[in-house]
């Protein structure tokens, strides 16, 4: 049974989409803060509420750039501390964008492990998930087919972050390795070698 939860504090907004992923740009803590704003990690849980659906992703690049073509970053020479003393507005010049791919959504209390109806909307925001819609998400390992046929990045790392992040979420669980790593093998059961290379990375 998925259980619902307090929605958390948004921690990007989503500003393309299609049927498998989406990009968002995150958003700082305060309008205020003279830094850059928090970012995902890699190959972490992430869950958009669109419509009348929430929508599972995995974050598998981030990205920090400036706003436009004219306000290019230059080497400075300066710590990170010096830089906001001295050059605070340098930070808001900036943006840090996340890229996802979808593995699930939820509809009403019932998860699915494949891809949603429809997309996320443009200006959906975009929230880490929390421990129990990980718990449900990876319930039975489904999502890991949709990252093992990505082409466009190396998902050997990806599944090996996401597995590694959605442990941690859960506390740590050896039996959770465990199990995914017969998923794994259940899925990867013709290319013994990618198998092993994946399971060298989770390996705590």
């Amino acid at each position: 049974m998925f259980k619902k939860t307090v929605v958390s504090m948004p921690i990007a907004e989503v500003t393309s989409s299609t049927i498998t992923g989406f990009l968002a740009e995150c958003l700082p803590l305060e309008a205020a803060t003279n830094d850059l704003p928090p970012k995902p990690r890699f190959g972490s849980f992430l869950k958009t509420d669109s419509q009348d659906i929430a929508i599972f992703a995995v974050a598998y690049n981030v990205v920090t750039g400036p706003q436009d073509s004219i306000h290019k970053p230059s080497a400075l020479g300066l710590t990170r501390e010096e830089l906001r003393l001295e050059q605070p507005h340098i930070f808001s010049l900036l943006r840090t964008e996340v890229h996802a791919l979808i593995v699930g959504y939820s509809a009403g209390t019932k998860v699915y492990q494949h891809l949603p109806p429809h997309p996320p909307d443009v200006h959906d925001f975009v929230h880490q998930a929390t421990a129990d819609e990980v718990r449900e998400l990876t319930r039975d390992f489904e999502f890991l087919r949709l990252l093992s046929n990505v082409s466009a990045i190396p998902s050997d790392e990806l599944i090996a972050a996401a597995i590694r992040e959605a442990n941690a979420t859960l506390g740590s669980n050896n039996d959770f390795l465990l199990e995914a790593g017969k998923a794994l093998s259940s899925i990867l059961r013709t290319d013994y070698d990618r198998l092993l290379t994946i399971l060298r990375k989770i390996k705590p």
